[in-house]
């Protein structure tokens, strides 16, 4: 995963209204574009962009 495309699916990610369903939209957002949402426990109930950011490129950025 690139950083832009993390920075893309944590600010779409936020625009979600109800934090509630912030992860469900994350997880739709992860599979739209061929990552499994499965790998690991998604974050409950993500509100901040850096810290959402660092974990999807900690979570599915590739190691070197």
């Amino acid at each position: 995963m690139s950083k832009t495309l993390a920075a893309e699916i944590a600010t779409r990610t936020l625009e979600v209204i109800n934090p509630a369903n912030r992860t469900v939209a994350m997880a739709a957002t992860l599979r739209r574009h061929g990552f499994d949402p499965n790998v690991t426990e998604l974050p409950a109930n993500p509100a901040d962009r850096a810290e959402l950011i660092a974990w999807l490129l900690a979570t599915y950025a590739p190691r070197e």
